[in-house]
């Protein structure tokens, strides 16, 4: 049997599954597609719903990598072939154009998720309007400081552009947003206290750890004004100002807000290829194109191929600390096979 172990992916998922592999004295090769760990945590701002700078955790988080001697990064590679048994796989790597081939006990597939890039929400302006942003972008915005600008102005957040949305998106909740647009309302408040902020809910979905009392807290502490209702179209006004159409839903009232900032708070969804990657692994994928556990309540770090393990959010939308915990799970899978 092979004593090396691969993890496909630099997020914090597949940060903390080659840090528990490498802990327990295992070798361990991490494949990194891009030139820098962290995954999506590296255009955070802020994690919750404690509210601490989220870039110092990462950078505590990559040192159990980078620091490790048991942990070889390999940066803008690809896993392009798989074969054998769990054990005793032969794996192809493409680094920076060089393919070589490495022997492999384990495989713990950790490679994340995208954000959904609402185009086909037109009604919202996205890219059309510059005053229309993602949460995403937003979050940069807090990082560059480039909030202070709205100074006194209202800024509106839209839920669930892209999930729960049985037309043109995904039928699926994104699990996350409801809390991170709290944090992005209560982040504008604390910072430009005289901003108004405006969320845009569908029903509000706080399922992790201290989620509800942060929601209450934006309300109660940070004086967020909540509305229940779908927003129908963002309309340029002119004098960088855009007008919000919705309805109260709980009133069964149209609402029109003028706006200096709409934040549209897009999709989780599965990486543009994890359909090619499954076929190189030979796992199976859900409807989607989220890997498949083998079975998602008792065996949920397993794929349907024995060896190769998941962990974070490219088996579902996923906090942090959940892809943390499904990372180091999966390591400590994977060990019986080293």
């Amino acid at each position: 049997m092979s004593k090396k172990a691969l993890v496909i992916g630099g997020g914090v998922a597949g940060i903390n599954a080659a840090a528990e592999l490498a802990t327990n004295d295992k070798s361990v090769i991490l494949v990194e597609k891009t030139g820098k760990l962290g995954g999506n945590v590296n255009d955070m701002a802020a994690t919750f719903p404690e509210l601490d700078n989220a870039q110092p955790l990462l950078d505590d988080q990559k040192a159990k990598v980078e620091d490790n001697d048991n942990v070889e990064i390999k940066f803008n590679s690809e896993v392009t072939s798989v074969s054998g048994k769990a054990g005793d796989f032969k794996v192809e790597i493409n680094e920076n154009g060089d393919k070589v081939t490495e022997e492999i006990g384990a495989v713990v597939v950790a490679s994340g998720f995208n954000y959904m890039e609402p185009n086909d929400y037109s009604e919202y302006g996205y890219k059309r309007l510059d005053n229309v942003v993602t949460s995403q972008e937003y979050e940069k915005m807090v990082m560059n400081g480039d909030i202070k600008k709205y100074d006194g102005g209202n800024v509106a957040f839209v839920h669930c552009v892209g999930s729960r949305d049985q037309v043109k998106g995904y039928r699926y909740c994104s699990k996350i947003c409801c809390t991170y647009s709290a944090k992005h309302a209560i982040l504008l408040k604390e910072k430009v206290p005289s901003a108004n902020a405006f969320v845009f809910y569908i029903d509000i979905r706080a399922l992790g750890k201290g989620y509800e009392e942060f929601i209450r807290d934006a309300i109660e502490e940070y004086s967020v004004r909540y509305i229940r209702g779908r927003v129908s179209k963002v309309i340029n006004q002119g004098n960088n100002k855009v007008l919000v159409k919705a309805e109260n839903s709980l009133i069964g009232d149209p609402v029109e807000l003028e706006a200096d900032l709409v934040v549209l708070a897009s999709a989780m969804e599965p990486q543009k290829n994890s359909e090619e990657l499954a076929n190189v692994l030979g796992i199976e994928t859900d409807e989607y194109g989220f890997y498949k556990e083998a079975q998602s309540n008792m065996e949920p770090v397993k794929s349907s191929k024995e060896g190769i393990l998941l962990a974070g959010s490219c088996t579902a939308p996923l906090e942090i600390r959940e892809s943390v915990a499904m990372g180091k799970a999966a390591a400590s899978e994977g060990l019986s096979y080293l």
